[in-house]
């Protein structure tokens, strides 16, 4: 069989593939949109209460509200489900490109199949701890109406300010800039939280390198921090409508009278330290395991640093008045381990090729093997249950709870 048409196979696999992800998604979002939702419902989710606050003008904060009103109203709940199953495949598409450009010689419709995979991948499944989808960290998720509009968006503009920073030190890209400035703005009006986590670690980037070059490089500086203006412009513009009372609005977790035990630490995870280990198994055997591979890149190193700080805003912040216990500052933790998964996922590809290339040193294969069992783990566990939300299992209780021992 020539390469040509092993490339051509593996584009109507992909293809193929894609299709069916993408009717999967779309038929489980109907029926979630079925559903009534709270009690015992197996299709419980957010996407009932986001279209109803759609038709309330005083609710309306999200560029989601402005899509799937007219879209319920163009085909009722068939055509928000459509619109949601695209975005979903959007952001595999999305994962696909940002792999292109770490791993050239992996053939198109292979990085596809790839980044479908990696994208149903979920927290690892483990004997005498079940599974939970609430408490754990992934990149992909399910019931969440905003957060799966905004996904393919956060990708792409991360994609697009790696190829702006590209130019601090030499010449700026004015389309570069204005497209990632843009897309940052859009992913913001989704949802916030990516900006939140985006804006310290990119001032954080420009203290060092105005650090390191003695100013030399002012001008491009200020260029790119005028980049998350307008996103700026729109957390204010959300935030007129989200925080109107009295208490609402960001406040420190000690300054306010919080049981942390049901947000993330209690009834949404099983112990919670071991709920987040089991979301980092993959990334984690990368950044232990691979080395310079991994962190010789800037792209790596700055998507670690976007994951710390949603993370640690996440532990540290929350929202006042009657949105206390929404948990909604872990909607950065998620978005950004997506960034961070891409690039690890980037990380093991380098070192694959590398290892094909002849590199043998320090058991690189050894080594690449492990993380590929981490990754294949998390693939296994997260397709086992998206069958099991197909079926009818809900989102918000413990799932294979068996004593093996």
């Amino acid at each position: 069989m020539t390469k040509t048409v092993r490339q051509r196979l593996l584009w109507v696999a992909a293809l193929l593939a894609l299709t069916l992800f993408g009717a999967a998604m779309v038929w489980l979002h109907y029926q979630q949109l079925c559903s009534p939702g709270g009690g015992n419902d197996p299709y419980t989710s957010d996407l009932g209460l986001h279209l109803m606050e759609a038709s309330q003008v005083d609710m309306i904060y999200s560029a989601t509200s402005l899509l799937i009103g007219p879209a319920y109203r163009l085909c009722g709940y068939w055509g928000v489900a459509v619109l949601l199953g695209l975005c979903q495949v959007a952001a595999v598409l999305a994962f696909s490109w940002g792999l292109r450009f770490l791993a050239g010689n992996c053939p198109p419709g292979a990085r596809l199949l790839l980044s479908l995979a990696v994208y149903l991948a979920q927290a690892v499944w483990i004997p005498r701890g079940g599974y939970w989808y609430r408490g754990t960290i992934t990149t992909t998720i399910y019931h969440n109406t905003t957060y799966i509009m905004m996904a393919p968006w956060a990708l792409l503009a991360a994609l697009a300010f790696y190829r702006a920073w590209q130019g601090m030190h030499s010449r700026l890209d004015a389309r570069a800039w204005l497209a990632y400035t843009v897309l940052l703005a859009i992913t913001t009006a989704f949802k916030a939280n990516y900006v939140f986590a985006f804006a310290p670690a990119l001032l954080l980037l420009l203290v060092a390198d105005l650090v390191r070059t003695r100013g030399k490089n002012l001008v491009r500086e200020i260029l790119m921090g005028c980049s998350v203006l307008p996103s700026i412009a729109v957390c204010l513009i959300q935030a007129n409508t989200l925080f109107t009372e009295e208490e609402s609005g960001l406040r420190l977790i000690w300054t306010v009278d919080l049981d942390p035990s049901l947000l993330w630490w209690g009834i949404w995870n099983e112990p919670a330290v071991l709920g987040l280990l089991r979301s980092l198994v993959f990334v984690a055997a990368v950044g232990l395991l691979l080395g310079r591979l991994a962190w010789q890149s800037f792209r790596y190193r700055f998507s670690l640093l976007l994951f710390c700080i949603a993370m640690a805003e996440a532990l540290l912040l929350v929202e006042g008045g009657d949105r206390l216990y929404h948990g909604n500052l872990w909607w950065g933790p998620f978005i950004c381990y997506g960034v961070f998964l891409l690039e690890s996922v980037a990380a093991w590809l380098r070192g694959c090729v590398a290892w094909r290339g002849g590199q043998r040193g320090g058991r690189l294969g050894l080594r690449l093997a492990v993380c590929g069992a981490a990754l294949a783990w998390h693939i296994i566990s997260g397709a086992c249950f998206l069958v099991m939300l197909l079926q009818g299992a809900s989102y918000g209780v413990p799932i294979l709870t068996y004593n093996l021992w």
